[in-house]
């Protein structure tokens, strides 16, 4: 059975969550989503920062695979 929703953080700006960091609150992030019940409010927060934080990532390995 599940474990019932925590308070997740609030972050102000995803996008500048050091790396190493972000790899710890991801799996806090991922954990709540799996509790959170979809198209909440949380879970939308949950899934946007979770997005926002990893921008950065999703940027560095779109360009090793450009042309």
């Amino acid at each position: 059975m599940p474990a019932a929703p925590a308070a997740l953080p609030l972050i102000d700006d995803p996008g500048k969550v050091a790396p190493k960091d972000a790899r710890k609150l991801a799996v806090l992030f991922f954990d709540q989503l799996q509790v959170l019940e979809e198209g909440t409010h949380e879970y939308q927060y949950a899934r946007n920062t979770l997005i926002e934080m990893n921008l950065s990532l999703v940027h560095f390995a779109a360009k090793r695979f450009r042309n």
